[in-house]
């Protein structure tokens, strides 16, 4: 910390050195009435804001190790009653530039210390991406990042921060609401329930009726054979809307339902979630043949 405070002097002294010449430069073409730093020190305190900003990311000044990039910067309040920041994405990247590992956020406040949060160890992938965006307050924003991690629809946290300390609220490979549960049912058919509503939703299978007998999951009569369970797979889109209008972000996100394995995909699900009372809400769902995208109400894509 003390080794930040003199970093900071030396810096404030360069700076008001900086402002003295370019005083000294511009004063034959500028009036003599011209206020080139205002009492105060205004324009002193806004070039050392811009400086601080601008600084590049030391991890010695938080006792990493490691190389460390910059891979995105984004500016806002994340906070009611607080300043706007500089946040920063900051990664270890591999050699070839294209693979990210041990990510961190770095805040920069207009004038006190910056920090960081480590984000979770198995955040990694490729081409990563912050924003901000508002789903607790529009006073305030969260932070959005984007990984992509190979998988379908890549890996989307959402974290907020408040006294200097950050809470991942939101993991697409960890929200599991609302919970959709299910199963296997004679005559070639899947029921399908959501736990946080009791909405129950009847999937016709019967045109994949030979694949089933096949795979031996029903008797050619339409009796189950072996009992199979319906299971959520993992977030496949996500999108954010603001569905009345209070500058408050809602959740939109779609997941494959799949019966007897990971590729038997047989109904998609959408849920619409709120942040309120420390935790999501379901606001609505939505549950459609996987045949039939054409029912799920809202375009499919990432903002």
């Amino acid at each position: 910390m003390r080794a930040s405070k003199e970093i900071k002097k030396s810096v404030r002294f360069l700076a008001a050195i900086l402002v003295i010449c370019i005083t000294i430069l511009l004063a034959p073409v500028v009036s003599a009435d011209t206020e080139l730093l205002p009492e105060g020190g205004d324009a002193l305190d806004e070039l050392m804001r811009y400086l601080h900003g601008m600084r590049a990311f030391d991890s010695a000044l938080y006792g990493l190790e490691g190389s460390f990039e910059i891979v995105g910067e984004v500016s806002g309040k994340l906070e009611e009653d607080g300043d706007v920041n500089r946040i920063r994405l900051v990664a270890i990247r591999r050699e070839d530039g294209v693979f990210d590992r041990g990510l961190i956020l770095e805040i920069i406040p207009p004038e006190d210390d910056s920090f960081i949060i480590h984000l979770p160890e198995d955040v990694r992938g490729f081409q990563s991406f912050i924003t901000l965006k508002n789903f607790m307050s529009p006073e305030k924003s969260e932070v959005f990042l984007t990984v992509n991690s190979g998988m379908r629809g890549g890996r989307f946290l959402i974290v907020a921060v408040s006294d200097r300390q950050g809470e991942v609220i939101f993991d697409s490979h960890n929200s599991n609401i609302p919970a959709f549960t299910g199963r296997f049912l004679s005559n070639f058919r899947a029921e399908i329930i959501v736990r946080e509503t009791g909405e129950m939703v009847m999937i016709d299978l019967s045109h994949r009726r030979a694949e089933y007998i096949g795979r031996l999951i029903f008797n050619p009569s339409g009796t189950i054979r072996n009992n199979v369970t319906v299971r959520p797979s993992r977030i496949s889109q996500i999108e954010f809307i603001d569905t009345d209008n209070d500058g408050v972000l809602e959740i939109r996100k779609v997941i494959d339902l799949n019966g007897a394995s990971r590729d038997d995909r047989i109904a998609y699900a959408e849920a619409v979630l709120r942040f309120a009372d420390g935790g999501w809400n379901v606001v609505d769902t939505w549950i459609s043949p996987a045949e039939d995208l054409s029912r799920m109400r809202v375009p499919i894509r990432i903002n």
